[in-house]
């Protein structure tokens, strides 16, 4: 048996005063922050309303875990974190694609092993390429240098349905945890939870959540993704130490319903 607790919550049984922590996005054009009479909006917009800490959404449309590292975003992200505050990563719409033929210099290779391939950049370098996986262990290995707590959470699902049903198997989602589960770090399923809602909602009512194509979501459907990601907070295999730091609003949502999982080993 194990449980995850809050950095404040350890700090105060012995006797040490700490800042409060904050939160910190690394994401997608899902989760990003637009405008706010924009017809797009990301889940990341929202989520600070179900929280007591404050947030800082980092989300950058576009983006993959490869072209977030290369651009400077994330030594940036790092940079504005400390001890204590927590860093979810979302990533995978963008890191899926062929490296080789892909001109925005964002693609990775799938899976999480140590595969590699060079390739000519849209500027005209030579760059190893790696593994989805691979990134994310170098992101979680940035954030625990800093004592700050690394959550890996699960790619928000696209609008793809098929015979009434819609897509639950994401591979990049699939790679994440599995990254989460070998580094032992806290994986959220967010997936799951915003798959299990916008099914309930069946197809036609879903689309009306995405006004541009099967990706991004307006303001509506970005609110119910902040939500699913409070419920996979809630309900992580073996707790989520942000749970600690859900304010009142957080603590009263309660749809999609828990979903079953598969607990690992958390190393606190």
């Amino acid at each position: 048996m194990y449980f995850v607790t809050s950095i404040s919550a350890l700090a105060s049984l012995i006797g040490v005063a700490v800042a409060d922590p904050k939160l910190l996005i690394c994401s997608d054009s899902t989760t990003a922050n637009y405008s706010e009479d924009d017809t797009l909006q990301g889940w990341g917009y929202y989520i600070g309303e179900y929280l007591s800490i404050p947030v800082t959404n980092l989300a950058r449309n576009g983006r993959s875990t490869r072209s977030f590292i290369n651009e400077g975003l994330w030594d940036a992200l790092l940079n504005a974190t400390a001890a204590g505050d927590f860093v979810v990563i979302e990533m995978g719409h963008n890191d899926d694609g062929d490296p080789e033929t892909d001109a925005k210099d964002r693609a990775t290779l799938p899976g999480a092993g140590e595969d590699t391939v060079v390739v000519t950049t849209a500027a005209g370098n030579e760059e190893t390429v790696h593994t989805f996986g691979w990134y994310l262990r170098e992101m979680i290995a940035d954030v625990q240098a800093i004592d700050a707590i690394p959550i890996i959470s699960g790619m928000v699902n696209r609008n793809d349905w098929d015979d009434g049903m819609l897509q639950s198997d994401w591979p990049f989602a699939s790679y994440a945890e599995q990254v989460a589960e070998e580094e032992g770090v806290e994986w959220v399923d967010h997936t799951a939870y915003s798959v299990a809602e916008f099914q309930s909602f069946g197809e036609t009512e879903a689309k009306t959540y995405y006004p541009e194509d099967n990706t991004h979501t307006n303001p509506a459907g970005a609110r119910i993704n902040a939500e699913t990601f409070v419920q996979a907070v809630k309900y992580a295999c073996g707790g989520s130490s942000l749970a600690a730091y859900l304010n009142n609003e957080g603590e009263a949502v309660s749809e999609p319903l828990a979903q079953a999982c598969q607990g690992y080993e958390i190393i606190i």
